[in-house]
């Protein structure tokens, strides 16, 4: 999947737009809103979506990498589970059953993703919204890389969103907030049960979140 910057571009481009303005304009936010999302590497996805529907963009013509490389035959294949707030506790106590009931979503990404936990905690702000969908794939918990941002279900915590900063001497991992009302968190690998790195971010709108 592209970066914002390039989504941003590639956007303007299929648009026919020259400038940051009116693409702005047209998303019905602020120039410096536009541009943050650029420094952030975040998007307001629902916008985005809603006037590629206005416009009939192909999804897949504006956020893949290869446009070409995934065709529509392959949206089975791209199946999303999302987990909303209000299903933390069932997913914790039950995954299985949790995601058997789950909706799923088709994401046109290139990157693999196959779950969707929803943020109920403002722990990341700036960078995440209250709401936002972190789209996921789990990982080992043993080989998580520095600064990548990861969903993990703790025992005796419940469902975290934290960014992964390092081992320290004692063999713990460090995990920070973006937000710096809130404190570090340091978890032995045994504590977590599962681990997903965070590889989009989506800010549904009832209306463009569509079930599959």
């Amino acid at each position: 999947m592209l970066q914002a910057n390039d989504i941003i571009k590639r956007l303007k481009q299929l648009l026919g737009f020259k400038t940051d303005l009116e693409l702005a304009n047209l998303l019905e936010i602020k120039p410096n809103t536009l541009s943050s999302w650029k420094v952030r590497e975040t998007l307001r996805y629902d916008k985005i979506i809603e006037i590629c529907k206005e416009h009939k963009i192909d999804l897949n013509d504006l956020f893949l990498v290869h446009p070409n490389s995934v065709y529509k035959a392959d949206l089975d294949n791209r199946v999303v589970k999302m987990i909303s707030v209000n299903q933390h506790i069932e997913y914790f106590i039950n995954p299985e059953k949790c995601l058997a009931s789950s909706p799923a979503c088709v994401f046109p990404t290139e990157e693999e993703v196959t779950i969707g936990f929803q943020i109920g905690v403002e722990n990341m702000y700036p960078t995440l919204k209250v709401s936002s969908y972190l789209l996921s794939i789990k990982v080992d918990p043993t080989a998580l890389k520095p600064w990548y941002m990861y969903v993990l279900i703790v025992e005796n915590r419940g469902i975290l969103y934290h960014r992964f900063k390092r081992v320290l001497d004692n063999g713990k991992l460090l995990f920070v907030s973006d937000n710096p009302a809130f404190e570090s968190v340091t978890l032995s690998v045994g504590e977590i049960r599962e681990a997903f790195v965070v590889r989009a971010i989506f800010l549904p709108h009832v209306k463009s979140l569509v079930e599959y």
